[in-house]
């Protein structure tokens, strides 16, 4: 349902109104939304409010969360606030550190060969960058280690990135981090030549699939276990119940030894006794 084409009103985010989306993505999403993000959620909803048609922000929030006109923006406005900016290759010691694993630790124990898929969950993919640079870091370690195999499920609250995803279609500029030799590799050109854009090949993209998943309140049913879960600059978001309570549910879903990846400015110490840290942020599943 859109409002009525009116007047808009240039209205700030008031406190009152601040407190109401708060209240409602940390009950739905478990995300924590402090006075200091009031600027960045202002942004992202004025863009809803635009779109929809309401007059006001402060009616666009109110007749969203508080009435029963709306519950199909309901979710729109969950996805402007959960969408979180990713990059290619973003804190690139990570997959130096992901292929070091794999080549020194995994190998070594599959000299016979290797009797399952490697399993990895990217939790909180976003746009897809994360799960797709893991695929091309893997797909390059197979052409060293033949019978590699693998999957990665890719998760996230937010409909519209995995659309993006799932797209696999991108800004030329987006991939600049990606070396170039790879980039040759695996992405195409897009058909589109009115657009600078370029778009995963199906042999990556065949390596991800892609799912709707809220880390606080879905359940964590994962068979067979992952090997890798990487988390990056997500648990900054919820408050430390709920994120103790996560750190718990991804040392089920590994497997023994498994390696957790979160952000650079994020740490699980004091919080799990499960993990010990390999490197900083790089945590691996104690064994029993």
């Amino acid at each position: 349902m859109c409002a009525n084409k009116t007047t808009i009103v240039q209205d700030s985010l008031s406190r009152n109104d601040h407190k109401l989306v708060a209240e409602y993505i940390e009950r739905t999403a478990g995300i924590q939304l402090p006075e200091s993000k009031v600027s960045l959620i202002e942004g992202r909803l004025r863009k809803r409010q635009r779109k929809t048609g309401y007059p006001s922000l402060h009616q666009y929030i109110n007749v969203v969360l508080n009435s029963n006109q709306d519950k199909q923006e309901r979710l729109h406005l969950l996805d402007a606030i959960t969408t979180n900016k990713t990059d290619f290759y973003r804190e690139p010691d990570h997959f130096q550190t992901l292929r070091h694993h794999v080549l020194n630790t995994l190998a070594p124990l599959h000299l016979q060969g290797w009797k399952k898929p490697l399993r990895i969950w990217s939790a909180g993919c976003s746009s897809g960058e994360e799960p797709y640079t893991l695929a091309i870091e893997l797909m390059e370690l197979s052409r060293e280690l033949p019978g590699l195999q693998f999957s990665i499920y890719a998760t996230d609250i937010s409909n519209s990135c995995l659309v993006t995803a799932r797209n696999a279609t991108y800004e030329h500029d987006r991939i600049d981090p990606v070396p170039m030799a790879m980039r040759k590799r695996y992405f195409l050109r897009s058909k589109d030549q009115t657009k600078n854009l370029v778009c995963m090949g199906p042999e990556l993209r065949n390596k991800v699939n892609f799912g709707t998943f809220n880390l606080l309140t879905d359940e964590y049913k994962f068979q067979p276990r992952f090997d890798i879960i990487f988390c990056r600059n997500v648990m900054i978001y919820f408050n430390d119940k709920d994120r103790s309570q996560i750190i718990d549910r991804f040392s089920h879903s590994l497997t023994q030894g498994g390696l957790l990846f979160i952000g650079h400015s994020e740490t699980i110490a004091d919080r799990s006794k499960s993990f010990k840290q390999l490197v900083p942020t790089v945590y691996q599943k104690n064994e029993i």
